[in-house]
């Protein structure tokens, strides 16, 4: 299973939550931080608004917030 794909930026608070999730729970994510063009691109490409970050991007699926993330990790991942 290829690792599912967070968007995200190092410094935001928000993000932190998901990613600390992940890590607790061993889940691995492949991360791509926004703050870099290329993945600033990639997401402007799926449909993503890097203000309203973190996106989880997983079987063709583009999902926006901490709950609507941890609950499909919750659901797929563990």
């Amino acid at each position: 299973m290829t690792a599912p794909i967070l968007y995200y930026w190092a410094p935001c608070e928000t993000c932190s939550v998901v990613t600390s999730f992940a890590a607790e729970h061993g889940i691995e994510l492949d991360k791509r931080d926004v703050e870099q063009e290329a993945p600033y691109q990639e997401l402007l490409a799926l449909g993503g608004d890097a203000d309203l970050i973190p996106y989880l991007s997983a079987d063709g699926q583009l999902i926006q917030g901490n709950d609507a993330v941890i609950a499909y990790l919750t659901e797929h991942c563990l």
